[in-house]
């Protein structure tokens, strides 16, 4: 008996030495095999060439050299203006257009010592910014973005700012500022983050989003202001040399429509458009995936904010949007975009309050039935359906105004048109904003289009019943041709 119970013991020790922990082990390499692999792998995506490590790093120097070249961009204006190391505090008496020294606020803090991507080390500055400090006349600061120079004006007559190197300081320190200037320019609009808030004027025919954008808010509370367009957006600028040679065509453009579409030339209303709303297509510049998709794509080029310029007409709430983001999409120091209606409203309290302008009647603008003179630049007049004859010299105009007498300008055709050195805010186009408008027409119960607010009235209006702070509304895909807008400036 004995044996065979050693035999049995032997047998099971056997079979479990021959079986089970040849598993185990077998297991345990390929485990350890597929952890050395994968350890390999994260280790190369981590700390290789291309890894995460390198890769964030490498941002965060992308982005510390970047704020070094705008230290270099600042140092470099200030030491053309013989102004590095020695700017002046900004008091009561500084006259306006001074450059003055800058809010902490404004600034940002560099670390002592900077990587580029080939690893040297270069000693930063402590701070940067992506604006200088102008003085605005009274004691006031306003901001000036790199790439942009003060014009003109005070804070009492509206401060202008152009792209443009040739107009600096032209008008420095003075109350009015012509519109002989070469480039885009920009009026700054003051208010505090308290204040920054949409305003009911009284002025309205539909219901509208009583929020305001959050993203503005940034802005407001740094620099306690934003910049506006001085003119609405163009597609054409006049060359007084052509001109001069009396070309047929005097406009350079700066915007181009396929198929050789021009707003300097007659537009006639599309076949088949309902009368007034949705009148041609020809003119749309909608991103990819806009909710309408007819006339997509057919602009190139950026608008101008620039005097006796074409506005861009025919314009509907996609195309506003893409072509006042486009302008300045490849800046660094700004950004534009469409005007919001809380700036609408902010640039109508400055006026109103500072300017004791007429924002409810605006007797001052392009309207139906207000006479203007002195027009200079270009008309074309627009019949009862939305068409226009093309644009022609305005020295043959004898009245804009008139019953039905329809006439669009080009932008600053007139100084009666200005206020707070502003021109056009008060007629000639009815103005695009990013407000919304609770609306929707029982006629166009099949539609689902959204509806926006367009303000200030426009050349088809009396100045009673589109005034600068009246609220219209229309749906977003609209391309009349009393529509247009205008740009502000985001800056970084």
């Amino acid at each position: 008996m004995m044996p065979k119970i050693r035999n049995r013991k032997y047998q099971f020790k056997r079979n479990n030495l021959s079986f089970n922990p040849g598993i185990t082990l077998i297991s345990l390499v390929i485990t350890i095999v597929l952890l050395i692999i994968l350890a390999g792998i994260g280790i190369n995506l981590a700390l290789g060439e291309n890894g995460l490590f390198n890769k964030a790093k490498y941002a965060k120097e992308k982005y510390l050299n970047a704020q070094v070249e705008e230290e270099k961009a600042l140092n470099e204006l200030y030491e053309e203006l013989g102004l590095l190391g020695k700017l002046p505090e900004n008091t009561p008496e500084t006259e306006a257009g001074k450059i003055v020294r800058m809010p902490n606020s404004w600034e940002t803090t560099l670390p002592a010592y900077v990587s580029d991507k080939d690893g040297k080390e270069v000693i930063a500055s402590k701070k940067v910014a992506s604006v200088y400090a102008v003085s605005a006349g009274s004691g006031n600061t306003i901001p000036v973005p790199l790439g942009f120079y003060y014009v003109g004006g005070t804070i009492d007559s509206g401060i202008v700012i152009s792209d443009s190197k040739e107009d600096q300081n032209k008008y420095a320190g003075k109350e009015d500022v012509s519109k002989e200037l070469k480039g885009n320019q920009f009026v700054w609009i003051p208010c505090t983050i308290d204040e920054y808030h949409k305003i009911d004027f009284g002025k309205e025919n539909a219901k509208w989003d009583m929020e305001g954008h959050s993203s503005e808010y940034p802005q407001i509370r740094k620099y306690s202001g934003f910049y506006i367009g001085r003119y609405e957006a163009g597609v054409a600028t006049l060359n007084s040399e052509k001109k001069a040679n009396g070309e047929a065509n005097p406009f350079d453009d700066s915007v181009t429509f396929e198929g050789g579409k021009s707003l300097f030339e007659a537009v006639t209303i599309q076949t088949g458009i309902n009368g007034w709303n949705w009148q041609n297509y020809d003119f749309t510049a909608r991103k990819t995936g806009s909710p309408v998709t007819t006339g997509t794509n057919k602009a190139t080029g950026n608008v101008v904010v620039k005097a006796d310029s074409i506005p861009y007409y025919h314009a509907d709430y996609y195309t506003a949007v893409e072509m006042s983001e486009r302008m300045y999409s490849n800046n660094k120091y700004v950004q534009s975009g469409l005007v919001t209606g809380t700036q609408w409203d902010m640039m109508m309290k400055y006026m109103q309050d500072t300017g004791n302008v007429d924002i409810l009647t605006s007797t001052w603008g392009n309207y139906d039935n207000v006479s203007l003179t002195n027009i200079t630049g270009y008309y074309t007049n627009v019949n009862s359906s939305g068409a226009t004859d093309g644009f022609k010299n305005a020295e043959t105009l004898s009245t804009n105004s008139g019953t039905s007498s329809y006439v669009l300008l080009t932008t600053g055709s007139t100084e009666q048109v200005k206020k707070m050195n502003l021109y056009d805010v008060a007629g000639n186009l009815w103005e695009w904003t990013q407000e919304a408008a609770y609306y929707k027409d029982i006629t166009y119960t099949n539609a689902t289009y959204n509806t926006y607010m367009l303000r200030g009235g426009a050349f088809t209006d009396a100045s009673s019943t589109g005034p600068a702070a009246y609220r219209g509304y229309n749906f977003a895909p609209t391309t009349h041709t009393g529509f247009g807008f205008r740009l502000a400036l985001y800056l970084q």
